[in-house]
């Protein structure tokens, strides 16, 4: 039996085999050991010879008539896939050759080096990554290894982010948020306006994390025109998610014509509270709920009054920071009902953040590189999730686990944390 590659080739006698197999039945991991010594032996053979080929197409080029070979230097390499080798580097008399396929100071495979850098976005500290590595590869990785490998994915990242937007999307969730960066040994918080869409077919993605002031409608006006440079149709569009942000669902209507706006009822519900006299305080969230968690529209305007009239004089405070969003409030009851979990607050943007801070606790410095890049890591791995489950399915699962309204509530507020 033979086995080739293009520069290594392995060949095998049925009798070895039978005698592999033998070997395999009595002692497995034994086995294993052997044959993967065995192709080290072969790869390493196959890699020096290139090596060799190397420094022999370099000495034979113009200018080296007056150079010689002069030994070699033995050293470890880490490949992906195969773990440390022992290569023999060819060496020069005059020290001019510098070899492009394992340069001097290299120490392992940039694959590995991308994948390392992957890991630590993750969320595995260098320390971690240390033992990880020196048990799987035989080496162990420093901070600066870590850190030097982040550029080479770190220009993936910034495409993705950047990445030109082809599909259909009919709503947008938008939301500011911060983030902690160390800079000059300090820790400053540094807000990013996060754009988080929904398609047509009811899957959510992030079109955009972008640095800029999350109070400043002007940062946000920018923030939409670049997405609809990037390909967004606007006139697709039906409704935008948001904060209580001043001007800000002017703008969003302005900029997308075609849609209304939704108001977050966890923002909502946080400003009534503050303004709500403490022994009003429970009932007032529980009558709102009955609101946010009405069978439809009619329903919810009906509690609305409900809850008006309970509150009084006491609550009016409490009240117009809803009333006066009312509308906003309530406008995702113009939607399939299986959208309206989806509709009715910003805490999928939120769930970012949340994801960011657990991924970057472990890390020693944040700067601006590797937070973006962090970011766009972070997003993917979010998506992957939001991929395989379809928004409008929500409904669906609720019907199942709920019985009563405050099981309803219940639900979601851990759906909020873990989706």
């Amino acid at each position: 039996m033979r086995l080739e590659m293009s520069i290594a080739k392995f060949e095998f006698s049925f009798p070895e085999l039978r005698k592999a197999v033998e070997i395999f039945q009595k002692d497995r991991i034994q086995a294993f050991d052997a044959l993967v010594d065995g192709a080290k032996k072969a790869i390493v053979a196959s890699l020096n010879q290139v090596l060799n080929a190397e420094i022999g197409v370099f000495l034979g080029s113009p200018g080296q008539e007056d150079n010689k070979r002069n030994g070699y230097t033995e050293r470890d390499y880490a490949l992906k896939h195969i773990g440390v080798v022992r290569v023999r580097q060819p060496n020069d008399r005059k020290k001019r050759f510098s070899s492009a396929i394992i340069p001097k100071h290299e120490r392992m495979d940039p694959r590995i080096s991308e994948d390392l850098a992957a890991l630590s976005l993750a969320g595995l500290s260098t320390r971690t990554l240390a033992l990880i590595s020196h048990r799987i590869l035989g080496i162990e990785v420093s901070h600066g290894t870590v850190a030097n490998a982040l550029p080479s994915i770190a220009e993936g990242a910034e495409q993705w982010l950047q990445r030109p937007i082809s599909g259909k999307y009919w709503c947008l969730l938008i939301d500011g948020t911060y983030f902690n960066v160390r800079r000059r040994g300090s820790v400053e918080k540094e807000p990013s306006l996060v754009v988080l869409a929904i398609d047509q077919n009811n899957r959510k993605t992030i079109l955009a994390i972008e640095p800029g002031q999350r109070d400043n409608v002007d940062s946000w006006r920018s923030v939409f025109r670049t997405l609809k440079e990037r390909g967004l149709d606007g006139s697709q569009v039906k409704i935008g998610v948001m904060d209580g942000l001043p001007g800000l669902e002017k703008l969003f209507v302005e900029e997308f014509p075609n849609s209304v706006t939704a108001r977050c009822w966890v923002h909502s519900l946080r400003n009534g509270v503050a303004k709500c006299p403490a022994r009003l305080s429970d009932a007032f969230k529980n009558l709102a709920q009955k609101v946010m968690y009405a069978s439809g529209r009619e329903d919810a305007l009906r509690a609305f009054e409900e809850l008006k009239l309970a509150m009084g004089n006491d609550g009016r405070r409490a009240v117009s920071c809803l009333e006066k969003d009312l509308e906003s409030l309530i406008s995702h009851y113009s939607f399939k009902k299986p959208l309206w979990h989806a509709l009715k607050t910003t805490n999928s943007v939120e769930r970012i953040n949340k994801e960011f801070k657990r991924r970057s606790k472990s890390m020693d410095s944040l700067g601006e590189m590797r937070l973006r890049t962090l970011l766009a890591f972070t997003a993917m791995r979010l998506e992957l999730g939001w991929q395989r489950r379809a928004v409008d399915t929500y409904d669906r699962q609720l019907k199942n686990r709920c019985g009563n309204l405050s099981e309803v509530i219940d639900v979601e507020q851990q759906s909020d944390v873990v989706n």
